[in-house]
């Protein structure tokens, strides 16, 4: 199976790999990303790294939560391309449409000036390792419950929960594979591996194919 097409440091062609209403992953050599990783990794099933996403709204725009500034319009020409130690990865999702799109796009740029969420990033921390599955199994899965309903807010933002809000917000996806779960509770790593959600992505053989690995 070929690789995924990964963009670093070289632009990506806007119309042909991404365009508005599409979701970009991205991993960067930095403490933060590392650590969110880290977090995933036992669950991963992909052999392609992630820990942030953003929202496209433009050729050279994105919404997205950042750490720490929260939720800001930023250029992918300035956050992106030009950084060698990222890289970034788009998904489009399944049956979008140019006003699907935009209704994503909005939805997004409505939540401009928000807060990052530290407590939601706290939260996933301990519960997406072995040993917060272990507490979640069992209890029922009521130390989730418990967790979700003390750090749940609309008013700030971790960057997977805002890429999962704008898109379980249209009714074409709510529910959907892992938006069937609170967006506050969905990793990176989880978004980008939702085939059910996204088209299968490009490869750089030109081919297309889901991103899960069965190796």
């Amino acid at each position: 199976m070929a690789p995924i097409k990964i963009f670093n440091t070289t632009p990506a062609t806007y119309g042909k790999d991404y365009e508005r209403g599409w979701i970009g992953f991205n991993h960067a050599d930095s403490w933060f990303s590392k650590g969110i990783a880290q977090v995933e990794q036992w669950r991963q099933v992909s052999d392609v790294t992630v820990s942030h996403v953003f929202i496209v709204t433009g050729e050279d725009e994105c919404v997205e939560a950042a750490y720490p500034k929260g939720v800001v319009r930023s250029k992918l020409s300035y956050e992106y391309w030009p950084k060698q130690d990222r890289y970034v990865i788009f998904r489009k999702p399944k049956g979008l449409t140019p006003e699907l799109a935009d209704r994503i796009a909005e939805t997004a740029q409505e939540q401009l000036g928000t807060d990052f969420d530290y407590a939601t990033t706290a939260n996933l921390a301990l519960q997406k390792n072995f040993l917060g599955w272990i507490a979640n199994w069992l209890t029922g899965d009521e130390v989730n419950r418990v967790g979700d309903y003390l750090v749940e807010s609309d008013s700030r933002w971790l960057c997977s929960a805002l890429g999962a809000y704008c898109l379980k917000a249209q009714k074409e996806y709510d529910g959907v594979g892992v938006l069937q779960n609170r967006p506050g509770m969905i990793t990176p790593q989880e978004l980008f591996e939702c085939d059910e959600l996204f088209e299968p992505v490009n490869r750089t053989d030109g081919s297309q194919a889901p991103v899960r690995s069965q190796s």
